[in-house]
């Protein structure tokens, strides 16, 4: 199943399986941000800062997500023990006592890597019966676990037939353009990257040779490609053979190659915005650059200038549509949709 299928449907009591970096942690925090839209409440990330006073004064205004990395977690960090009533009781640390009383999503991540075998056992009490520890009760909440297959993880188990027959195992895999649609959204958005996925999808997911895998080879996966991003553009003076080498290092050696290789391309934003015939004479790969920047970053002024590259290459305007940054004001989303009844009208005639 596509990542993408994912926000359509309900996840609870899911397992989601699939190979590391494609981007299961990244869809079910947005699928948790939807359904706080949705409920018309206060999206709260629990691994971030939060103020628990504040929720539980009005725990309904809330919805709340929190990762667990199943590996290194333990009973410990549940609940602690207080003098109370004369008695020695246990009492759930913050976050517990906080996902107690909100809706929300409580995602267990590399649930498959857990090799203890009584962290196991609560994790599995936990997506059965949705209780954590001897009084942590989280019947409200959508559980969602993601993992990993043995194929993809030599430190991967796999699950018990019991478990198994109690929840949704889902296969997922990655799409390219499903990927860009979050990408050009993401604060690690880079022309480079995004252009060089949508020529080569092939390369979002590729592992690494194994005549070049010594045991410390890294390959080129959606988290991979997400700190490409990130190191591009805050680096963008680097000298060309340390950037080379931080490639490979994120990417393995045949992708880096390849990718540095489309490093060369660049495009001068400031004249395509003010003599659009500049377009003419740009390379492909330098106008999917621009094409995926304006995307990301579209504005009334890109506006006019995909009104006139509908007249010479609406394909173009058709890939910086479909991968516009969602995150617009709604004057923009209007100007889109006058700008895709036009693009609608030109495609017709050429038909």
């Amino acid at each position: 199943m596509r990542l993408s299928s994912l926000l359509n449907i309900n996840i609870d009591r899911m397992i989601l399986l699939g190979a590391p970096g494609i981007g299961k942690t990244s869809v079910i925090k947005q699928i948790a941000t939807l359904e706080s839209e949705k409920r018309n409440k206060i999206f709260v990330d629990l691994n971030e800062k939060f103020s628990s006073d504040e929720i539980l004064k009005n725990p309904d205004k809330y919805y709340v997500y929190y990762r667990i990395i199943a590996p290194y977690f333990n009973n410990d960090i549940i609940e602690f023990p207080k003098i109370a009533d004369g008695y020695v009781k246990l009492f759930p640390v913050e976050v517990f006592e906080v996902l107690q009383k909100c809706e929300g999503i409580l995602f267990v991540d590399e649930i498959t890597n857990v090799q203890i075998p009584h962290i196991r056992t609560l994790f599995y009490s936990l997506l059965d019966s949705k209780e954590l520890g001897s009084h942590i009760k989280l019947s409200h909440l959508k559980i969602v676990a993601a993992g990993n297959k043995i194929e993809h993880s030599e430190d991967a188990e796999t699950l018990p037939k019991p478990l198994r027959n109690r929840l949704i195992i889902v296969n997922v895999e990655v799409d390219a353009n499903d990927w860009l649609k979050w990408y050009t959204s993401s604060n690690s958005f880079n022309e480079h990257v995004a252009a060089f996925i949508h020529e080569n999808p092939g390369y979002l997911l590729y592992d690494v040779d194994p005549k070049y895998d010594d045991g410390y080879a890294n390959f080129a996966s959606p988290r991979t490609w997400e700190r490409v991003g990130i190191l591009l553009n805050e680096t963008k003076d680097i000298d060309t053979k340390i950037r080379r080498e931080l490639l490979v290092g994120l990417l393995g050696p045949i992708v880096a190659d390849k990718f540095d290789s489309f490093l060369k391309y660049s495009v001068d934003y400031h004249r395509l915005k003010n003599h659009y015939e500049y377009w003419n004479s740009l390379h492909r790969s330098q106008k999917l650059m621009a094409i995926f920047t304006i995307a990301a970053n579209i504005n009334k002024e890109w506006i006019k200038f995909l009104m006139w590259l509908i007249d010479h290459e609406p394909e173009m305007v058709k890939i910086c549509l479909d991968k516009a940054n969602t995150k617009l004001d709604v004057n923009i989303v209007k100007d889109l949709t006058m700008l895709n009844v036009q693009l609608s009208k030109k495609i017709s005639l050429l038909r």
